[in-house]
């Protein structure tokens, strides 16, 4: 199972040791254009009234919210990321950076 970190200020980063980079990139409610699911194809885009597949006539809008693969630049919707395996987790990192600071300098 590879696992994302998520922040008490709601944002996302891939879990430290994870050897794939996963992130989940949250849109919902702000127009933006991302890429549609890798996996099933899945995306936000408007369906034909006559056929009612996605009209992608000026581009694919993608999916507002998405797990996205940081090395690739790819991404799966949210029922295909559980199927891959990838699960989402309260942040557990250090608060204090394991790098030296501009602080720790006397």
């Amino acid at each position: 199972m590879m696992v994302i970190h998520m922040a008490a200020d709601d944002t996302y980063h891939p879990a430290p040791g994870e050897p794939v980079p996963w992130v989940v990139r949250d849109a919902r409610g702000v127009p933006v254009v991302g890429p549609s699911c890798e996996q099933c194809g899945a995306c936000e885009c408007i369906p034909c009234p006559c056929h009612g597949e996605p009209i992608h006539e000026r581009g694919c809008v993608g999916l507002s919210f998405a797990y996205v693969r940081l090395d690739r630049w790819t991404a799966l919707c949210e029922p295909c990321a559980r199927a891959a395996g990838i699960a989402v987790s309260p942040c557990n990192c250090p608060l204090e950076p394991p790098w030296p600071t501009d602080d720790d300098e006397p």
